[in-house]
């Protein structure tokens, strides 16, 4: 887990509010519905317990139906505001995080990596020192030059070129040391997010794969 975990949890307290809520206004509709339906309005001769428990069925259910649509109307709408100003925020963190410092730069490898003499395991080798060192500069020039040597290589050997595609791996390690993974990951809980509050059973997908796993996950 790391500190970006913070806002998952966040924006999972978001979305848990607004399925509660979604989830029991639609429960008191449906019963309000269900009764409204046993005991509908009758005209002419009626009962007075009959007539007095069908009148108060129907303010039940009126009463739940505008509040059923209110939460319809509004929690999905105002649950994507709160999503979006949450990555707003880990957006900012991850940026001020990752950022590139001039004085993380190995000059010696800097001069190697110019140089073009580097082997693919090499750039490998490099790229996890760097990144276990926490040095996020360094991680994302090696990605730079190892991205400028898989394109080379496969101008010269073809795409399919072992070393090529060893390169282009190395590239994408090298993005996680940008930070966009942890944006990735949380843009897709929030689509799960917005499934949920359109379809309800979409929920407990969520709940399972996505709110269980936020520790892991980021």
């Amino acid at each position: 887990m790391s500190k970006f975990a913070t806002y998952a949890h966040k924006a999972d307290d978001a979305a848990q509010a607004a399925f509660k809520e979604m989830t029991e206004k639609r429960a008191a509709f449906e019963k309000a519905d269900a009764a409204r339906r046993a005991t509908p309005v009758r005209g002419g001769m009626v009962d007075a317990q009959y007539a007095a428990k069908a009148a108060r069925a129907e303010a039940d259910y009126q009463e739940a139906k505008a509040a059923w649509d209110n939460v319809r109307r509004n929690v999905p709408d105002r649950t994507i505001s709160q999503l979006a100003a949450i990555r707003k925020e880990l957006d900012a963190a991850v940026a001020a995080e990752y950022r590139v410092n001039p004085e993380q730069i190995d000059s010696g490898l800097l001069e190697l990596l110019k140089s073009g003499i580097m082997k693919a395991d090499e750039y490998a080798d490099q790229l996890a020192k760097a990144q276990n060192a926490g040095n996020v500069t360094m991680a994302r020039l090696i990605g730079k030059y190892a991205q400028d040597a898989a394109d080379a290589t496969a101008a010269k050997y073809g795409q399919n070129d072992r070393a090529a595609q060893t390169l282009r791996a190395i590239v994408c390690q090298s993005r996680n040391s940008t930070g966009s993974a942890y944006l990735e990951a949380y843009d897709v809980m929030a689509d799960v997010v917005k499934r949920g509050l359109n379809n309800p059973s979409m929920i407990d997908y969520y709940n399972n794969e996505i709110a269980a796993k936020i520790d892991d996950t980021f």
